[in-house]
């Protein structure tokens, strides 16, 4: 499976021939060309007579669109709300979804103050002890079985954790969970502070991580905590846009 997504990776930076995936991704002809057949077959992978280059397929393109379709639908919900947090607290506001052991940007509304921060849409971050708010939130909702299994592929990432703090952190997303909310200071970004909230679903399911980000200078712990109220009444509206029950939007399990 990984050596599958390598190859994908490596056609997504542009269409290339068997030798030059080969060398690309570090496995023999052999071995790419057999993965090359079953990704032919599912029409993820396709290949040009004419030049011998393999290119991505039509089969991939349709799940990519599926997904990106979904998670516009989530985006056109929530980005009102978005805008209103963002002219009120003149901070960047961002939403993050969970893909496997990953968060990934899906809006961005950037703040215009001179000192500030921005992620981009787009941005992956791995999920894992040191992911900062909207990451934290988000595993927060998760089964503590998966929270488990991330933590595992971290390992296998060469990011190990001792037991203890594996404990600290289960500890501390349960906290998360009871209060409905997360921050961090300085986790992922030098000087950076974050606040994050979830996203509720008609299904009772948290799809997203509402967040407001900015620097330590102009969001200390105080004045960052000033903006929870609205930041959770924002991010309720949106839930109920998305027919999200109102037992659940304030952190209720």
């Amino acid at each position: 499976m990984e050596r599958a997504v390598d190859i994908l990776l490596c056609l997504g930076r542009g269409d290339k021939t068997l030798t030059e995936i080969s060398a690309e991704v570090g496995l023999s002809k052999a071995t790419v060309y057999r993965i090359l057949g079953a990704l032919q077959k599912k029409n993820f992978v396709a290949r040009d007579e004419s030049t011998g280059k393999y290119y991505l397929h039509w089969g991939l393109m349709g799940l990519i669109s599926a997904s990106l379709g979904r998670d516009q639908g989530l985006v056109q919900c929530v980005y009102p709300y978005m805008e209103k947090l963002w002219r009120l607290t003149g901070e960047t506001v961002t939403l993050y979804i969970r893909k496997g052991y990953h968060r990934i940007c899906v809006a961005e509304i950037v703040s215009q103050h001179p000192l500030k921060f921005s992620v981009g849409v787009g941005t992956v971050v791995p999920l894992n002890a040191h992911t900062g708010s909207p990451g934290k939130l988000l595993l927060a909702y998760m089964k503590e079985e998966e929270v488990a299994e991330v933590l595992n592929q971290c390992e296998q990432a060469g990011l190990s954790s001792s037991a203890s703090e594996r404990s600290l952190l289960f500890k501390e997303l349960r906290e998360i969970r009871k209060r409905g909310w997360a921050s961090s200071f300085g986790e992922r970004i030098k000087g950076g502070s974050s606040l994050s909230v979830p996203v509720w679903d008609r299904n009772g399911e948290v799809v997203a991580s509402l967040n407001i980000l900015g620097p330590y200078a102009r969001l200390n712990e105080e004045a960052l905590m000033g903006y929870l109220d609205v930041l959770q009444k924002y991010a309720q509206l949106a839930s109920m846009r998305l027919g999200g029950s109102p037992v659940l939007l304030n952190g209720a399990e």
